[in-house]
């Protein structure tokens, strides 16, 4: 586990330190993703057909995603580039969403609606700046895979710590139950 968290830290950094190549490895999970799914789903269609006569749109919808999960596997690059504009509109809508959402909550009769509406600007803005500048949001998008990957490097860290404590207390309960073992066996039993 000690050194699955170092390599996983490893990870993280050079996640951080190479957004292009993390936006590649992105592209290719959701490119595996998509043809995963279309295989699923056209197994479903395979099974359902039966009881399913009119079940031609999952059998399409199928095949285009086994079809789009092939072409994106074979030229991740346009999914590459896609990914910090999705990021972009993924935050501008979240932003602006928590902004209004704000304001039904102060209408309730929240106090610190302020709160949510001044988080869901910031974010709105963000995503704003991503859209302007591509660059900013590729380079988050590695940020936050990298940060995830470390906290999960430490992660596994924390769990060797919490093992090796675990361990000692049950040693050390260990070592009071044998001493409490031996003290029974020491009594002279005919003289009690």
């Amino acid at each position: 586990m000690c050194l699955a968290g170092v390599a996983l830290v490893a990870l993280g950094v050079l996640c951080i330190i190479n957004p292009g190549a993390t936006l590649l490895s992105l592209a290719w999970v959701i490119a595996l993703l998509f043809f995963l799914g279309g295989c699923a789903q056209m197994g479903f269609w395979a099974k359902a057909r039966v009881v399913m006569p009119n079940s031609g749109l999952v059998f399409f919808s199928a095949l285009l995603q086994i079809l789009l999960g092939i072409m994106m596997l074979c030229i991740p690059e346009p999914t590459m580039i896609a990914l910090p504009f999705i990021f972009a509109f993924w935050l501008l809508y979240e932003g602006i969403n928590m902004a209004f959402v704000s304001l039904d909550i102060k209408t309730v009769g929240f106090r610190k609606w302020w709160i949510l509406c001044c988080i869901g600007v910031i974010a709105a803005a963000f995503g704003v700046c991503c859209l302007v500048y591509p660059n900013v949001s590729a380079e988050t998008i590695a940020w936050l895979v990298g940060l995830g990957i470390i906290i999960d490097g430490v992660g596994y860290w924390v769990r060797v710590a919490l093992i090796n404590k675990v361990e000692k207390r049950l040693a050390g309960l260990a070592n009071r139950f044998h001493k409490a073992v031996k003290e029974i066996e020491d009594v002279n039993w005919e003289e009690v």
